[in-house]
């Protein structure tokens, strides 16, 4: 080895050696497009080689690995890392010539394995021309087995050939979704009218009045349970199993003068009544006590065994308890509402004192004021003013409501008409939570903050030096409640999978204005609205959990 070559570098007399064809074509579109052959994984693509004149002028050069090629030890050779079409790009920096060589993979596969995608260049002369046989083959080599068709591969490379044009990232192999299984039901086998809140065929909202009061005879069979399936495994594009989920087995329950017979599945009316659904799987049979006028002295307050009719109004300060299903007439102003059945108000809910809690649905026109806890879903067909709902279904407004002020907060989807004003305090409006966790979360969040002042008047008065115990004990209450706020989930479920998979199916949908300063929530994820918004979706994003929006 010459002088010049120790003290310089190993590359003066080292040349690129192409190990591959390519080749300049011109599209179909009269472009010109650099192509070349398919080559196999492992293959050497560029090495340096000792130039046969030593007496030659040769500038260094050195050869860089880029996407899917790898680089030899000794820094001579760059071979695949897969199989596809090498591209080579030579540039020159302070005097040296740089070869910088990727691969485009002929087919990728999809994170989650139910996709697969192929690529493929314009043939060359002297090269390997691909053929439908060759590209199942590296196919199967690439853990790709199912969901591709020869006739779909063969008209692509055709498509290539014939047009002198490359394809990229076309979809050539799709996985078979597994089918989930469905949860237990009740079909009913008597007329129950309409549920409102439910979703039409045409995807609009059912608002119609709920049927209340349905007659039911003894020995009338109400409905029959039919039970979940367990669904089908799918297929992935590597012809391995993907696992479905089981649809579950929701437990019947029936009270009062209902009957479940667990072996056939059938429940029946005991006596004669008045039918009263809780939910999706609470089945109540009980009688019907009309209480004409409104609750007041003369009647006190009412608590009943049966479902109840009031024409009239709860007057302030009075109590009305139901077993089953509650229809008022007039409002509820300032008056308590506990109901075992469902509600449906015909006028609203009014008032601070207002304590209303529903262990089924509730239905209403208004509520101004007051606090509303229910066990299923809730219906405001006018307007939400400066109250507290917590619910563990869905909230469902009419496209022409009006929310203002207050906190709205529910287990599942939020769909509102207008939220805020310009006038007034921002609203809290949460979909995706557990109102009990939530009102945990509160209680931390309220105890953070009276520790945090006591700690701190205690810094003022003693600093860090006095009273060293009293304040480590102060500082580790703090720690202790941060952890546990950090720590709470909102979502509602106790399995940490099915709650990720339950909050990608809530939104909050808002059909009119949504006011700026309004904070939203889905689950964890939180954020306050700046500008206004119109007819406007918010759900979360499946990777980031953040929240997203986008137009209705």
């Amino acid at each position: 080895m010459s002088e010049k070559q120790t003290e310089g570098s190993n590359y003066f007399y080292l040349i690129p050696q192409i190990l591959f064809q390519t080749e300049q074509i011109v599209t179909s579109d009269g472009e010109p497009v650099e192509s070349a052959e398919i080559i196999r994984r492992g293959t050497p693509l560029i090495r340096l080689i000792p130039s046969e004149d030593s007496e030659a002028i040769v500038a260094p050069c050195i050869l860089i690995e880029g996407e899917n090629s790898y680089l030899s030890d000794d820094r001579t050779v760059i071979s695949s890392k897969v199989d596809g079409f090498p591209t080579l790009t030579r540039s020159s920096n302070k005097g040296i010539d740089q070869y910088l060589l990727s691969i485009t993979p002929l087919c990728h596969i999809s994170s989650d394995k139910m996709m697969a995608d192929i690529s493929l260049f314009p043939p060359v002369k002297g090269g390997i021309e691909l053929h439908a046989d060759l590209v199942k083959e590296i196919l199967v080599e690439n853990e790709i087995r199912f969901g591709f068709h020869n006739k779909h591969i063969q008209k692509l490379l055709d498509t290539c050939k014939t047009n002198n044009s490359k394809i990229l990232r076309e979809p050539v192999a799709r996985g078979l979704l597994p089918m989930d299984g469905k949860d237990s039901f009740l079909r009913f086998a008597i007329e129950i009218g309409p549920l409102p809140g439910k979703i039409l065929g045409n995807g609009k909202i059912d608002f119609r009045e709920r049927k209340m009061f349905v007659g039911v005879k003894k020995g009338q069979t109400i409905a029959t349970r039919i039970p979940a399936t367990a669904g089908t495994p799918g297929l992935n594009v590597s012809r391995e199993q993907v696992k479905q989920v089981p649809g579950r087995d929701l437990p019947v329950i029936v009270s009062d003068d209902a009957s479940y017979n667990e072996e056939t599945g059938i429940i029946t009316a005991s006596k004669n009544g008045i039918l009263s659904m809780v939910g999706n799987n609470s089945i109540k049979v009980c009688s019907k006590q009309v209480i004409p006028g409104n609750i007041d002295y003369s009647t006190g307050n009412i608590e009943s065994h049966d479902a109840v009719e009031i024409s009239g109004t709860i007057l302030p300060g009075f109590k009305v308890v139901t077993h089953g299903d509650l229809l008022l007439g007039g409002n509820a102003r300032s008056a308590i509402i506990e109901c075992k059945g469902n509600l449906v108000i015909k006028g609203g809910i009014r008032g601070q004192q207002s304590n209303v809690k529903v262990d089924g649905d509730a239905d209403f026109s208004f509520m101004e004021k007051g606090r509303l806890r229910v066990k299923g879903n809730v219906i405001i067909r006018k307007q939400a003013y400066y109250t507290k709902i917590m619910v563990d279904g869905d909230i469902i407004c009419t496209e022409n409501s009006q929310i203002m002020a207050g906190k709205l907060l529910c287990g599942g989807n939020l769909t509102l008409g207008s939220v805020g004003s310009a006038n007034s305090p921002p609203a809290l409006i949460a979909a995706g939570i557990s109102p009990g966790r939530y009102l945990r979360y509160l209680n931390l969040r309220s105890q953070l903050f009276d520790n945090t002042e006591e700690l701190t008047l205690f810094l003022q008065r003693f600093g860090v030096t006095k009273k060293v115990q009293e304040r480590k004990s102060m500082e580790e209450t703090i720690r202790l409640l941060k952890r546990e706020m950090r720590q709470l989930d909102l979502v509602p479920g106790a399995i940490k999978t099915e709650r990720d998979r339950y909050i990608e199916t809530i939104s909050i949908k808002v059909y009119g204005t949504l006011f700026a300063g309004t904070e939203i929530q889905i689950g964890n994820a939180t954020k306050t609205i700046y500008h206004d918004r119109h007819k406007v979706r918010f759900s979360l994003e499946r990777q980031g959990g953040e929240l997203v929006e986008s137009e209705l």
